[in-house]
């Protein structure tokens, strides 16, 4: 079978690994260089990199729509299957058309909840218990195609989006295996089923803490965009404030504390943080510029600030 593999995230490259061992991958189409790191220097994609380093053809292509040079060397490749797994674009219908057999993507969520780029992300924002992995039949909607095959992946109370992405990475050839296997044989999948909701593109401001939520609430955020952009707090104290983001957490008290939200409960070798409602306990710390320290690391060169000061 000949693959051509629509991708941009870290997310990919097991997937990929795979797919070059037991099919014949022609081509990957990646999203094109940004800036990245403190120095804002251009820097490829983990996608495009993993091509490089595999001797497979790449393709960057800065706009799908009209883009005629891109539609007509797709389909002079003549694959079987797309597939496609956090490109990050929406890819338009013509395209569609050009696998000899069919367009597939794999989408880590239960479709149709979470549609969007960034399912696994919220997920873990709204306290899931668990997600999964739907591979469906590609049409000119996001996300709404039928569903070949999905696997439910519990979530435990102590994933991130770092140890998710790890359990989703694990399964998602077995996924790509079957899909392939059944929509080669005739099958056209089931039309989803239930409620839908989206998971929009995270923005910078989706991770500035607000003390007035429930500790629940913070903790998931935590976990959930512990990546990017990170959960983040600027901390206030008499000589000024520093951006500040909170890399970990776990969930120390349900109960209110009666304190100020941000305010600080306890810094005795540990940092416990009021919440509108609950405690919370940082366990990994990273102030702006600085390398991620656990909380009794930061306590140790911080103290005084975080003694006289408190979360906004």
């Amino acid at each position: 079978m000949k693959i051509i593999f629509w991708g941009s995230s870290e997310l990919c490259i097991p997937l990929l690994e795979k797919i070059k061992e037991g099919f014949q991958l022609l081509a990957v189409v990646t999203a094109i260089d940004k800036p990245q790191g403190r120095h804002l220097k251009i820097l490829p994609g983990p996608v495009k990199q993993w091509a490089q380093n595999n001797n497979i053809n790449v393709l960057q292509p800065e706009k799908l729509s009209g883009n005629e040079i891109l539609y007509t060397e797709l389909k002079s490749l003549q694959p079987d299957f797309f597939v496609v797994l956090s490109y990050g674009k929406v890819i338009p219908e013509k395209y569609l058309q050009i696998p000899r057999i069919a367009p597939l993507n794999i989408h880590p969520s239960l479709l149709p909840k979470f549609r969007g780029p960034a399912p696994l992300e919220w997920a873990l924002i709204s306290g899931e218990k668990e997600t999964g992995i739907s591979v469906i039949l590609m049409d000119k909607n996001i996300d709404t195609g039928r569903i070949l095959t999905q696997v439910k992946i519990k979530i435990d109370d102590d994933d991130d989006i770092f140890t998710l992405r790890k359990k989703i990475s694990g399964l998602l050839f077995n996924c790509l295996i079957d899909a392939i296997e059944k929509v080669s044989k005739g099958y056209k999948g089931e039309e989803q089923k239930g409620p839908a909701s989206y998971a929009p593109k995270l923005k910078k401001e989706d991770g500035k803490i607000d003390w007035n939520e429930n500790v629940i609430s913070i903790h998931n955020k935590i976990r959930g965009l512990a990546d990017w952009p990170g959960a983040y707090t600027f901390l206030i104290y008499p000589k000024g404030k520093k951006m500040i983001k909170i890399i970990k957490s776990t969930l120390f008290s349900l109960e209110d504390s009666c304190l100020k939200p941000g305010t600080f409960v306890d810094l005795k070798r540990k940092i416990l943080v009021a919440c509108g409602k609950g405690i919370l306990c940082i366990e990994r710390i990273q102030e702006e510029g600085r390398k991620i320290q656990t909380a009794i690391e930061y306590l140790n060169g911080h103290f005084k600030i975080l003694k006289d000061g408190y979360f906004q």
